[in-house]
């Protein structure tokens, strides 16, 4: 099946991404490392995006591999690549709704609320689908979304941010947020100016889109396509239960060994 290419993480979008600081970024990656070393086995991290966990995954010498629908991501993949490595970087492009690999791993991984960018619960439930078939008896898949619950209270409010890169320009990002609870889709109207000596060189325009999932609506999910070992928590906390004011929830979910 042949797909639009994506309207969002362009070119700007990808470089002010690879400069924006997580709030949970040392966590996340620590929490997913351990989860890596104890896969013992091939590791897949779809949505990989521009390698901000697979890299260090690869530079500790785990059998990883990756890929995402943004072109960009991807070069910004890459390119970073090849700074640490002479070898051809793991990754490709493609959707997760058409992954489709003679391989098995064991351990799969989207972190970061990724998964939420597939807004189509049909869409969402094919890629879940595809990524359970190509998980190892045994092995792991971890999906880390965000809830209802996550909604700012800064909605319809224009906010600004802005990255300098290493050769003294700047990246600035002016945005609007904005909630429907109908649809359960958080969307964001942003906008990027590459700034040299003060002067817009260049703008890209982008409307993301993130489902915002209800408490329990991905069990569904998962459950439809035969999934039947589920664990949830808050994270990055797995001793803590969830609630429905969790905004952020990891699914663990162990494939049974035939």
């Amino acid at each position: 099946m042949t797909r639009e290419p994506l309207k969002t993480y362009l070119k700007l979008c990808t470089e002010f991404y690879d400069l924006e600081q997580h709030v949970n970024g040392v966590q996340a990656l620590s929490f997913y490392m351990e989860k890596a070393h104890l896969a013992h086995g091939p590791i897949l991290e779809p949505m990989c995006g521009s390698g901000r966990f697979l890299i260090p995954m690869l530079q500790a010498g785990l059998d990883a591999e990756g890929f995402d629908a943004s072109a960009y991501m991807i070069d910004a993949f890459k390119h970073k690549y090849a700074q640490i490595s002479a070898q051809e970087a793991p990754i490709w492009q493609q959707f997760v709704q058409d992954f489709d690999r003679n391989k098995l791993y064991n351990l799969i991984f989207i972190p970061y609320g990724s998964w939420g960018l597939i807004t189509n619960l049909e869409d969402a439930k094919t890629g879940l689908a595809a990524l359970y078939n190509h998980l190892a008896p045994g092995g792991k898949f971890i999906v880390e979304i965000e809830t209802i619950a996550s909604v700012p209270k800064s909605i319809g409010i224009w906010q600004h941010g802005a990255h300098t890169k290493s050769d003294g320009s700047k990246i600035a990002l002016t945005f609007l947020i904005s909630y429907q609870s109908a649809t359960q889709l958080f969307q964001s109207r942003s906008r990027y100016d590459l700034i040299i000596d003060e002067i817009v060189q260049t703008t890209e325009e982008e409307i993301f889109q993130q489902y915002l999932y209800r408490f329990d609506e991905l069990d569904v999910l998962l459950k439809d396509i035969g999934v039947t070992n589920i664990k949830k928590y808050p994270a990055f906390d797995c001793a803590q239960e969830v609630t429905k004011k969790t905004p952020t929830i990891i699914y663990e979910c162990v494939k049974a060994k035939n």
